[in-house]
């Protein structure tokens, strides 16, 4: 059971927003607390929900298990997506394109959210519809689930070479972090001799210069006498 909660706690959380609602009955109003988060591991995997409460704390909570459990993999080439999609939910629409590497995520605060969740560090997205939160977070989900990539990557040799540039780019990345912790292990280690000597060292080069003199002194008394 540990195991399993271990596992599904494997992706990172970010909350869109969080709202008050209010519900209209016989005895007057209810009011109540609506949230919805992102989740994903940064990696291709993201998931979105709305989640309701009495409080702010169970709202966010409902909203993070269900974006967990929905989560699903999206098809991304390297860092960026495979092609351009226009997507429309609702009053909402996006437009999603492809950008080179640096680029960065330039898009809304909803649609940013999704995508770096998603694992996504360079793209292009323009809001075109409504600027309702909720509505376009759902339309850029909808928009990264609709991507192909098989497609494209028969056709367009510039994405096949962006794959191994980022997989290269990883690779190096993990080296440099696995050589700078050796370097600082290794210093460590130095220090700690070079204390240990200077300490152990002085010691016995006073003692040694005790004893010379010592000797010295004796061997004057003797030819003296």
């Amino acid at each position: 059971m540990e195991n399993r909660r271990h596992e599904q706690k494997n992706y990172e959380k970010k909350a869109v927003t969080i709202r008050r609602v209010a519900k209209v009955t016989a005895g007057g109003k209810r009011l109540r607390f609506s949230a919805m988060v992102v989740a994903g591991d940064k990696n291709g995997s993201v998931g979105i929900a709305l989640g309701r409460g009495v409080d702010t704390r169970s709202a966010m909570e409902k909203a993070e298990r269900r974006a967990a459990k929905n989560m699903k993999k999206i098809q991304v080439i390297g860092d960026t997506i495979p092609h351009e999609i226009r997507m429309k939910h609702g009053a909402a629409q996006v437009l999603l394109r492809p950008a080179k590497p640096g680029a960065g995520i330039i898009a809304g605060s909803a649609s940013r959210t999704v995508l770096e969740m998603a694992g996504i560090q360079n793209v292009y997205c323009k809001q075109l519809g409504s600027n309702d939160i909720i509505s376009n977070t759902y339309c850029t989900f909808n928009a990264l689930m609709a991507l192909r990539k098989d497609r494209v990557l028969k056709r367009m040799r510039i994405m096949q070479e962006r794959i191994g540039l980022k997989e290269k780019m990883d690779e190096e990345r993990k080296a440099q972090e696995a050589k700078r912790r050796k370097s600082q292990k290794n210093t460590g280690r130095d220090s700690r001799d070079n204390r240990g000597n200077n300490r152990g060292g002085g010691r016995g080069n006073n003692r040694n210069n005790i004893n010379t003199n010592r000797n010295a002194v004796r061997k004057t008394t003797t030819k003296k006498k």
